[in-house]
């Protein structure tokens, strides 16, 4: 009997999800929208030099480019890794584009070089996961953002696999150990589809104190679960108050 009653929750639960994503506006829904939408928030602070590391084809997923979220910038640069169906060559006529894997060293021309590094859901594909992060921060003087999933199905092509699921906490403690303070870590929590995180740190914080307002955020999957985070532990699990 118990075993019927689960499947029965499990065909409810199925049936709720599948009717909100057919009746809801997916700007609602849709975690690239989400993303999308952050990203339109804070890009027009930001100016300089902006590369789009593992970004593909630059496309935002709506029928845009990321490159016209960037209104303030002087050079857009697309990389990509090489060997891949979806990498290296990508980027077409449209972008200057450079081969670059995160799992293997900076070339030292590139170090520092950006402004701004920007990296779209490829994390979770890197096995490597804290040293391609690294390299990230690496690429950037001073802000790089990053969009990865925090609950998702797993998908994987014959070119990479599919092994990280981040939570915010992680992606905060990582800019710290990298130099850089988290500016923004926001996910889009909900209970119907994919949650991303959208994350901005920067090595030079106090350039964006008068242009908007730090948003850290370790919420995640309280939809779903409920909600057990003690934000009293945050500061001494990140040593840094944030």
């Amino acid at each position: 009997m118990k075993a019927i009653l689960f499947k029965v929750m499990i065909f409810c639960h199925r049936l709720v999800k599948g009717v909100a994503n057919r009746i809801l506006d997916k700007k609602f829904l849709r975690p690239r929208n989400f993303s999308n939408d952050m990203l339109r928030r804070y890009s027009k602070h930001f100016s300089g030099r902006v590369i789009n590391v593992s970004g593909w084809r630059d496309e935002d997923g709506e029928g845009g480019f990321y490159r016209d979220y960037f209104k303030n910038i002087s050079d857009y640069v697309v990389s990509n890794v090489g060997g891949q169906g979806k990498g290296f060559g990508s980027a077409g006529s449209r972008y200057e584009e450079v081969e670059l894997d995160l799992e293997k060293e900076i070339p030292p021309h590139l170090e520092n070089y950006f402004n701004v590094v920007f990296n779209h859901t490829t994390l979770e594909h890197v096995f490597k996961f804290q040293l391609a992060f690294g390299h990230l921060c690496q690429l950037s003087n001073d802000v790089v953002i990053v969009v990865v999933p925090v609950m998702q199905q797993i998908h994987n092509t014959d070119d990479f696999g599919d092994y990280w699921r981040p939570t915010p906490m992680a992606i905060a403690k990582l800019f710290l150990e990298n130099g850089l303070e988290p500016l923004v870590v926001k996910c889009n929590d909900q209970p119907f589809a994919p949650v991303y995180c959208f994350a901005i740190g920067s090595k030079k914080p106090e350039l964006y104190k008068d242009k908007f307002l730090k948003e850290v955020d370790f919420q995640m999957g309280a939809f779903n679960y409920g909600s057990s985070l003690k934000r009293e532990s945050m500061n001494n699990l990140l040593a840094k108050k944030i």
